[in-house]
């Protein structure tokens, strides 16, 4: 028996189980099954699914009334897809105010409010291609990324839907040839753009709308060519609808996490989830079609929507208070969300949807619409006023501090100037070059507490005290004490291959200085700018977020590569300074046991400094900083705030040490220092020294506390730069 009764009809029982997959997938993968390496094409099967049944219904109501009601279908829209939304965010909200950190208030907050507006995927996307975002938490409405997408398809398409109607009207034309030529300049724009964007910025690409419309599009364009799939014969569509099962398949267990995406390989589950809508149409009775108008699976897509909603905020908030989850509490947790889920649509998505009044009056549904987005916005701001409320009742200062060693008034504080100084030859027209403004003298007031040997191994022990009156800055605001060269621009984003340039220190010195690097020579990068201003030094800052400056393959584009290898003839070439100073996060490399990668990534650093020595320029290299582990520095601390002991780690080398070591000792002309014992001068690290809070995220240092070692860094660098010096004058 074929399918064909369901071709006309307005509900399609596959499609619904088509939509029990997309979900499943998506949940086993943010459980950690390890199974479906590749769930997270589920939100493809979703675009294409919603581009179908969307285009399905604009269409026909052009070609029933030769127009479309803006008002009707944004009123079903609304109707359908804010009042669950804005519940989640609702709930999401008071659990953060439970359970998660008063630290991660005002971010979630704002999350919150760009879900409720249907914006989060760009801010997002802005976020993942910061300089903190390789230490980022997740967010618990992460996931409404996609639904911004959807929404932003939402507002678009049908607009595009109106001038295609009145063409038709005003020319004669054929409706479905005519949308489907417009559709294929949208799919094959943004696919185009997807695959490039994929390979310049993979974290902006998965998240950004004009890399995913073509998903939407495709979906719509079996809706348009719905004719000639009814065509088929029921053993081709039968066929059809196998082929898209097994793409499916092979999306879930061949994808994973290191395939770059979206770009070419999102075709896979596209194509798969078009291949089953489109085969749905003729197939016969049994096979796919049976199985996924089964009662389970209809029931399951049922509740979709709603699933896709619950399921994360539940996994976050639930990592937040218990810590990193077990693969058997995230799948309870995942089948936990079956009950809110349950309720949401029985209580709220079906009576809302199916509601007569609505229907008779689509203002009234926009007007819901209009007050679900406002108290879902409302949450977040609630969560933003309530971390505002504790910065102000925190007890010290918000920002600066008294610094262990004398670093100068305005030590920090530096802008970009226009035109810097420009990058000459190769890639420097391509590559930005910023300036830092010239320090100010140090003020005659200002008297901060000074080791009495800078050269020390480490700060004074009296000044560690694990119940401090005050601490600087507040942890609240820790995330923010990052030095100027973000701010400023100096630091390309995840992704990139542009070479970025950054000048500061001394613009007339005679010794050239370049630092080149991931974050972990950018966190000095404030305090290495003093010491070029104090020392006569001119430096440029090379840097690049998640790449240390190594031919090893560290990441999975090989952007850093690209990127080292273009610094690598600058450095060589037209920029050549006198000497470079390295650090780097990375402890591995490539693949193998845990030794082999660290060779690999010990030989990257090998490579590059050879090329170096072997033309005159010696390198410094100055260890990773200690790691916390799994333990989040700042954000322990604003929760033990009077007795800071609960915060401490056990000392360790920085995950990038001991490459860097293992590199410095090959290289003749690479000379290794150390601040660690500045950093963690106890066995147990504590993340207050001095007063000053030590750690912002993950194993970087805050700003200020980097400030207050000025001294006992110069003293140790500039002799460890002579040194080096030597060995290339000796050479």
């Amino acid at each position: 028996m074929a399918g064909r009764a369901a071709a006309n009809a307005s509900f399609r029982p596959d499609i619904e189980g088509l939509r029990a997959v997309a979900v499943l997938m998506v949940l086993a993968f943010h459980a950690g099954v390890p199974l479906v390496p590749g769930g997270f094409a589920g939100v493809d099967v979703f675009f294409v699914i919603s581009g179908f049944l969307i285009t399905g219904l604009l269409v026909r109501e052009v070609e029933r009334s030769g127009r479309v009601s803006l008002t009707s279908f944004y009123a079903r829209r609304a109707k359908r897809l804010l009042p669950a939304a804005s519940l989640v965010l609702v709930v999401t909200g008071v659990l953060t105010w439970l359970f998660v950190p008063r630290i991660r208030w005002a971010e979630i907050g704002g999350d919150l409010v760009g879900s409720a507006v249907y914006l989060i995927n760009w801010r997002l996307a802005d976020r993942s291609v910061d300089y903190l975002a390789e230490d980022s938490v997740a967010s618990p409405v992460q996931h409404y990324w996609s639904l911004a997408v959807e929404e932003q398809f939402y507002i678009v398409w049908p607009l595009l839907m109106v001038l295609g109607a009145w063409l038709v009207r005003r020319h004669g034309l054929r409706t479905r040839p005519l949308l489907g030529l417009l559709l294929a300049v949208v799919v094959l724009a943004s696919l185009t753009w997807s695959v490039v964007q994929t390979a310049l910025s993979p974290q902006t690409a998965y998240f950004v709308t004009t890399t995913r419309l073509w998903e939407l599009g495709i979906g719509s364009l079996v809706a348009l060519t719905a004719a000639t799939w009814q065509r088929l014969t029921p053993t081709a569509a039968t066929a059809l609808a196998w082929a898209g099962v097994l793409a499916l398949l092979g999306s879930a267990v061949l994808l994973g996490t290191d395939t770059a995406w979206p770009g070419y390989a999102a075709l896979l589950p596209t194509l798969g989830t078009s291949a089953v809508i489109a085969g749905g149409f003729n197939a016969r009775a049994g096979g796919p079609v049976r199985f996924l108008g089964s009662a389970p699976m209809r029931g399951t897509g049922a509740l979709s929507y709603s699933l896709y909603l619950w399921h994360w905020p539940l996994l976050v908030v639930a990592a937040a208070a218990w810590g990193e989850l077990a693969l058997w509490q995230g799948i309870a947790i995942s089948l936990f969300a079956f009950l809110p889920a349950r309720l949401t649509y029985v209580l709220v998505e079906d009576p809302v949807r199916t509601a007569a009044v609505m229907a008779r009056v689509p203002v009234l549904a926009l007007a819901v619409g209009a007050a679900c987005t406002v108290v879902g916005a409302g949450a977040g701001f609630g969560l933003v006023r309530g971390m505002e409320s504790s910065i102000e009742q925190a007890d010290g200062p918000a920002a600066g501090a008294g610094s262990l060693v004398d670093r100068g008034d305005g030590a920090g504080e530096t802008a970009a100037v226009p035109g810097g100084s420009g990058a000459e030859g190769a890639g420097g027209d391509d590559a930005a070059s910023r300036r830092a403004e010239p320090r100010e003298d140090p003020a005659e007031d200002d008297e901060p507490t000074q080791p009495a040997d800078p050269a020390a191994a480490g700060p004074d022990i009296d000044q560690i005290d694990l119940t401090p009156e005050s601490i600087t800055p507040d942890p609240l605001l820790a995330i923010e004490d990052v030095p100027s060269i973000y701010p400023r621009g100096c630091a390309g984003s995840v992704g990139s291959t542009e070479v970025i340039r950054c000048d500061g220190g001394d613009p007339d010195g005679d010794l050239v200085v370049a630092l080149a690097g991931d974050s972990k020579i950018g966190q000095w990068g404030d305090v290495l700018e003093e010491i070029g201003a104090q020392e006569g030094w001119a430096v440029r800052t090379y840097n690049r977020s998640g790449c240390p400056w190594s031919s090893a393959q560290v990441d999975e584009d090989g952007s850093c590569a690209r990127w080292g290898e273009q610094l690598r003839e600058r450095l060589l070439g037209p920029e050549r300074p006198d000497v470079v100073i390295v650090s780097g996060v990375k402890g591995r490399a490539g693949e193998g046991t845990d030794a082999e990668r660290t060779e690999l990534m010990a030989q990257g650093y090998v490579d590059y400094w050879t090329d170096l020595g072997e033309a005159g320029i010696p390198v410094v290299v100055l260890a990773d900083t200690p790691a916390p582990g799994e333990l989040s520095v700042y954000e322990c601390v604003s929760e033990h705030r009077d007795d800071v002991s609960q915060c401490t780690f056990e000392r360790g080398d920085g995950s990038g040490t001991r490459p860097l070591r293992r590199a410095a000792e090959e290289v003749p002309t690479a000379t290794f220092i150390s601040m660690n014992d500045w950093i963690c001068p106890l066995e147990e690290c504590p993340p207050v020294i001095g007063d000053v809070l030590v750690y912002r995220q993950g194993s970087h240092i805050t700003n200020t506390y980097a400030m207050s070692l000025i001294e006992p860094l110069r003293a140790r660098l500039v002799p460890a730069v002579e040194e080096a010096m030597a060995t290339v004058d000796d050479g």
